[in-house]
């Protein structure tokens, strides 16, 4: 609904200014998401692997990059159409000794990644507070429409090592969300470089969250013959393309994932005019 009436507004609207109605920025920054379930309770868990590997460290925001268009509309009114990704990770290792294949208790070492990464698509208003013409601008502006697409992995690498040999092997899982929504509102400024570029600065509180997250793929390169591949075989409880990604809450019941994307953006850009 907020996208229609919006759309009923571009048609209707009458740019003000002429030459300069139009703009791109590029720009780069920092997200700092909450990420609560995800660093609280996912990382945490020591993976349902052999073998297990312990929690990860908490992801806790990451550099952003991103380009938006800017219509002016008004003398003190701007409609901006904009994306911008970003993405976080966190690795842990282990090390000790397992049961493997035919060579008894061997040796390994195990490196667990977790990827998180988001892709925004949005629309935003802004209304200027200050606006002298070629110098600066200063701008309030909020959210008519935030789209977040997540994509998540966990990617396990194992080696182990018997007879002087060592043995490789992985477990890849990649997840996407269905949906996400964020309610954004803050506070930006140009000052003028020249009648054409301005340099740009912006911070934004964000409130939202993206769930569900559902499983595209999930596939092991163990085998047969190495003592431990039944725990990920098809008789296992670990999940497959479709399933939803599940974690255990601190009551000790499952749950769907969610992301929580609430937190504070800051950003730094270069627009030009045309």
């Amino acid at each position: 609904m907020p996208v229609l009436f919006l759309l009923i507004f571009l048609l209707t609207a009458r740019p003000a200014w002429g030459a300069s109605d139009w703009d791109v920025q590029f720009f780069t920054g920092y997200n700092s998401a909450l990420l609560k379930s995800l660093n609280d309770l996912k990382l945490t868990e020591t993976a349902p692997l052999p073998p297990r590997v312990g929690p990860s460290p908490p992801i806790e925001g990451g550099p952003l990059v991103g380009v938006e268009v800017e219509w002016r509309v008004r003398r003190s009114f701007s409609l901006v159409a904009m994306t911008s990704f970003w993405e976080g990770e966190s690795t842990a290792v282990e090390s000790g000794e397992i049961l493997f294949q035919d060579f008894g208790i061997v040796p390994f070492t195990a490196n667990r990644t977790t990827r998180v990464s988001f892709n925004e698509y949005a629309l935003r208003g802004r209304y200027h507070l200050l606006d002298e013409p070629k110098r600066y601008r200063l701008y309030l502006e909020f959210g008519f429409f935030n789209q977040v697409r997540v994509t998540y992995t966990e990617n396990f690498n194992y080696v182990f090592e018997a007879n002087g040999q060592q043995f490789l092997r992985n477990v890849l899982s990649t997840a996407t969300s269905r949906g996400g929504y964020l309610l954004t509102w803050g506070v930006g400024g140009d000052y003028y470089l020249t009648h054409w570029a301005a340099i740009n600065l912006t911070a934004n509180y964000r409130v939202g969250k993206a769930m569900p997250l559902f499983y595209k793929s999930y596939r092991h390169t163990f085998l047969e013959q190495d003592a431990i591949g039944t725990a990920v075989g098809g008789s296992s409880p670990f999940p497959s393309g479709g399933d939803q990604v599940a974690v255990v809450g601190r009551d000790n019941f499952a749950r769907p994932l969610e992301m929580e994307l609430t937190g504070w953006q800051a950003a730094v850009g270069f627009r030009i005019f045309f």
